[in-house]
């Protein structure tokens, strides 16, 4: 039972530390990727542009994976 709480505040805390590097990071990511990250998707819907992070979603994805493994 132990384990079971210990790997829930991990994934926890990794979701917290995601959320948290994607405001940090988003900024500074648009500064340097006009355009956007390679696989963001950016649409037209009634007259909007909607951006899909794709890219974004990737990268952090393979941060919280090397986080989760050093924790």
């Amino acid at each position: 039972m132990r384990t079971t709480v210990d790997t829930m505040i991990k994934w926890l805390l990794v979701v917290v530390l995601v959320a948290l590097a994607s405001g940090l990071f988003d900024g500074w990511l648009r500064a340097r990727f006009p355009r956007g990250l390679p696989g963001d998707l950016r649409l037209r819907l009634g007259g909007r542009e909607v951006r899909v992070a794709l890219g974004m979603t990737v990268l952090l994805s393979l941060l919280a994976t090397l986080l989760l493994r050093r924790l």
